[in-house]
């Protein structure tokens, strides 16, 4: 599943869920974001038991001071309300798919 952070109660989400969720930070004017997209829409129709919330750097500065992003785009893998890794730049779907399993 892939939602949009303004369309959910965000700290509530996290306590509820127990799935792998992947927070993706990323921006409109950033090229390599729009690619990670696509990606991350594929990955998402084969996994069931993934969430993908995307999050605008530019609507919510909060959690991007929270979560110490730096650049985008950037990964922030969580299970149980647990942060397992971030991961920084553009990456290819064996990488991300890799990380899924990981977890």
């Amino acid at each position: 599943m892939i939602i949009n952070i303004s369309d959910i109660n965000y700290e509530q989400f996290l306590q509820e869920n127990e799935n792998l969720i992947i927070l993706d930070f990323g921006a409109t004017y950033c090229s390599p974001c729009k690619v990670l997209d696509s990606i991350l829409e594929e990955i998402n129709s084969e996994f069931k038991d993934l969430t993908i919330i995307k999050i605008s750097i530019d609507n919510e500065p909060d959690l991007s001071i929270k979560y110490a992003i730096m650049s985008v785009p950037a990964m922030i893998f969580i299970k149980n309300n647990k942060i397992l890794e971030k991961v920084n730049g553009l990456k290819d779907k064996n990488f991300i798919v890799n990380l899924i399993n990981k977890f």
